[in-house]
Order: C-alpha cells, then sequence, then structure tokens
C-alpha cells in the first residue's frame, strides 16, 4: 500500500487545472445543497434552495480558485512535480476543502450577522470532511492509473520510432565500413551529412563551448543559470554558465534534433535511447549516462511528431 501512495503524480502547478477544479467543486457543492437539502435547507422552497446553491457554490469556487492558484504560486519548490507524489496530492486536496468549508462557514456567519454556532461550525466542516475525503482518495488513485496506462502505452509507440532509427543508423554503419564498394553520385550530399557544429556561449567572456550538434546531450535550467551536458571523447561532461534556456535554445536552432521538451530542459533526441511513461508524463534516457528528462505534458503530440520526423530523416 505504502507504494501506491509513493507513486509520481501531476503538480497542481497548472492554471487551467485549477479553473477546472474549482469549478467542479463549486458544481458538487451546488449539487449537494440544491438536491440533498442538508442543515435544513429542505424546509426551504425550491427557489430560495436554488439561490443558496448559487451563493455556496460560488464562494466555493472562489475560495477554490484562490488556494488552487496561490498556494502552489507561493510555495513553488514544495510543488515541484518531480517530487509530486499521489499521497501529497490527496493531503493537498483535503487541506483545499477544509479551506473551502471555512469560506463557506465565514459565508455563513456574514449572512447571519456572526450568530452561527460552534456546533454549527464543527458540524459543517465534518460533513465537508466526510462527502470529501473518500471521493478524493478514489479520483486520485484512479487518475493516477488511468495516466499512468496512458503514458505508458504512448511511450512504448515513440519507443518503436526510437528502435526503428538506431537500427537504420547501425544498418548505415555497416554499409559505410566499406566506401570502396560505394559510388558517390553527388558531392552535395557528403555536404547534406556533415556535422552541425554549435557555438555555445553565456554571459561571461570565458563562458564558450563548441561542440558538434551529436554530442549535445541536454541543458537544464536554474534561474538565470543553465547546465549544459554534453560528450567529449564519449564521456559525459558538464558546463555552467549565466545564460537562460531561452538563449541556449535559440543558440542550437540549426540542429532540428534539437528540442525544447519542457520549460527547464533542452534535449537531444538523437541520444534518446530509451522512454517510459508514469502518471506526470514522458521521460526521456540519455544512453547509458543515467539521466532522465522530463517531457511537458502540452508537448506530448509535438514530441511523437518529433521523433516520427526524426525516423524518416
Amino acid at each position: 500500500m505504502q507504494k501506491i501512495w509513493q507513486q509520481p503524480f501531476p503538480s497542481p502547478q497548472n492554471n487551467k487545472t485549477s479553473v477546472q477544479m474549482s469549478a467542479i467543486a463549486g458544481l458538487c457543492v451546488f449539487g449537494i445543497l440544491f438536491f440533498l437539502k442538508p442543515f435544513g435547507i429542505n424546509e426551504l422552497s425550491i427557489s430560495k434552495a436554488f439561490i443558496i446553491g448559487l451563493q455556496y457554490a460560488a464562494v466555493t469556487m472562489l475560495f477554490s480558485l484562490l488556494c488552487n492558484a496561490a498556494i502552489p504560486y507561493l510555495f513553488p519548490q514544495l510543488f515541484e512535480e518531480i517530487n509530486w507524489t499521489v499521497l501529497k496530492e490527496i493531503i493537498f486536496l483535503t487541506f483545499l476543502i477544509l479551506i473551502v468549508a471555512s469560506g463557506n462557514i465565514l459565508f455563513t456567519a456574514l449572512k447571519a450577522n456572526g450568530a452561527i454556532s460552534a456546533q454549527l461550525i464543527i458540524g459543517m466542516l465534518k460533513y465537508t470532511l466526510i462527502i470529501g475525503i473518500i471521493p478524493i482518495v478514489i479520483s486520485v488513485l484512479i487518475k493516477q492509473q488511468q495516466l499512468l496506462k496512458k503514458y505508458r502505452t504512448e511511450a512504448t509507440e515513440i519507443e518503436t520510432l526510437i528502435a526503428e532509427k538506431k537500427a537504420d543508423e547501425n544498418t548505415t554503419k555497416e554499409i559505410f565500413t566499406y566506401p570502396e564498394e560505394i559510388e558517390i553520385e553527388n558531392e552535395k550530399e557528403i555536404g547534406d551529412n556533415l556535422p552541425v557544429l554549435l557555438q555555445l556561449s553565456g554571459a561571461n567572456q570565458h563562458e564558450t563551448l563548441s561542440l558538434n550538434a551529436a554530442d549535445f546531450l541536454f541543458a537544464q535550467s536554474s534561474d538565470n543559470y543553465t547546465i549544459i551536458h554534453y560528450l567529449q571523447n564519449a564521456l559525459a561532461q558538464k558546463v555552467l554558465y549565466r545564460t537562460t534556456i531561452k538563449n541556449v535554445e535559440s543558440q542550437t536552432i540549426q540542429a532540428p534534433e534539437i528540442f525544447r521538451c519542457h520549460k527547464s530542459y533542452l534535449v537531444n533526441l538523437s541520444q534518446v535511447t530509451h522512454i517510459t511513461g508514469n502518471a506526470q508524463g514522458y521521460k526521456l534516457h540519455l544512453g547509458q549516462h543515467q539521466f532522465e528528462i522530463p517531457v511537458s505534458r502540452s508537448l506530448n503530440a509535438t514530441i511523437k511528431e518529433k521523433f516520427a520526423t526524426l525516423q524518416q530523416a
């Protein structure tokens, strides 16, 4: 059971997802109040129950949206996706519904001019937890399994493209082992296959690096600094430059195999030998170097196309 709670899960650092979750929370509150009619609402007319349902739904959406957007923004390191798990998602959502419940209690107090009892407050919090915690756990576990299956299946499809590309490269190497057997018909084709030379630089004068695009592994940003990983004599090396990942991306634009797969990562897709998937999305693995590069979920379709294009090249 412990292993399930530690499984990776998408971090809530997404504005679109925050809006969707807040809207769903508001609809759930409206449905509970209007159809189940707790807290004496069953004694009111349908029109008054409808208005009350809308009011509390609006309060729920407002507090939910503030929490979903503000808390990850104020504590970005806590919500880094690399460390986000199923258990953290459940805890965060439980905390979220308690904040929403507190907002509804505050709204109730304002409507009643502060005339609410401690018993009512405790009852509302208890009712919120009872109706909220079980659906939260079930929905998170179901979503984790759905995403895991989805990304593993799609990763397998992309893995096929990678394997085909590597097989083609091995075949090409075998052919060119005996150059005397090959008749070169067009010298331009030779020029087209020359390696692309990259000139990478940072803000400081001594921060310059020249290398073939094929030797570029990946770049990882950290604030205004970027770590560039590359191969030198088949050994992995790295340098730290004072520059942004966007600037490094602009310096590699002539190499189509180098792709911005994440807001913090630039990767050489031709160096990818393996791809896996979990609930957070794709993970790219580079050769024997034990590097694992995440892919933004918004780029899932794009990276499939990139691998397909490289396979045809």
